[in-house]
């Protein structure tokens, strides 16, 4: 079923990137992709003049959903808040809950939380999905290793005893062609349309982050 769910959402994501391809600029699609997901955001702190960097709505197969957060001390530590969580009201399990597969190679990780948290992703015209998340405190050599990888997997284990899973990065145009083969409209996604949906993966927005950190003058 997971897998049914995470090819339906990558389907998705191309027939709209046609459909929206049809009627409007490429420019403007990249626009109100850049509003809904991989949004950054820094600043810097009146109060001590502590410097932030943040990317939030990242997704990853739209099951999962990632945070990424870093100020001048985390910085100075060399560490990365990664918030994991689900777009569903959930509880995240106890342990080593987060894995990540990047390129084949297994990372696992333990919250500090010990209770799940509850927030929402607010978008356009009040619309709003639930964000049930724990906090992941990750080195900074993992958060690269991802964002220079090809392949960026993740599973989060939940409190029932079950979990969920998603792709973070992008498939190939060959990869999707063969997955979506049934499909009446798959013969007219172009290497385009895949470039553009790529945007929507988590493994773009954590490039976002790691461009940050590195133009940052902490």
């Amino acid at each position: 079923m997971i897998t049914n769910l995470k090819r339906l959402a990558q389907a998705g994501i191309i027939l709209c990137t046609l459909i929206l391809s049809g009627c409007v600029t490429q420019a403007d699609i990249q626009k109100n992709l850049g509003q809904m997901y991989n949004i950054p955001s820094k600043g810097v702190s009146q109060f001590d003049k502590t410097k932030f960097i943040r990317v939030t709505k990242m997704f990853c197969s739209n099951v999962v959903a990632f945070e990424l957060y870093q100020d001048t001390p985390k910085h100075d530590r060399g560490i990365i808040l990664l918030n994991a969580g689900t777009k569903t009201i959930t509880n995240i399990g106890k342990g080593k809950a987060l894995h990540i597969k990047i390129d084949g190679k297994i990372h696992s990780f333990e919250s500090t939380d010990i209770i799940t948290e509850h927030d929402e992703h607010i978008y356009d015209y009040g619309v709003t999905t639930p964000f049930s998340h724990k906090t992941f405190v990750i080195p900074e050599p993992v958060i690269r290793e991802i964002a220079s990888s090809k392949e960026f997997l993740v599973k989060l284990n939940l409190l029932n005893n079950t979990y969920v899973e998603g792709k973070c990065s992008p498939e190939t145009l060959t990869e999707y062609k063969e997955a979506n083969q049934n499909s009446s409209w798959s013969k007219d996604v172009t290497q385009g349309h895949i470039d553009t949906a790529s945007k929507m993966t988590a493994l773009y927005g954590f490039r976002q982050f790691v461009t940050m950190m590195d133009s940052t003058p902490w």
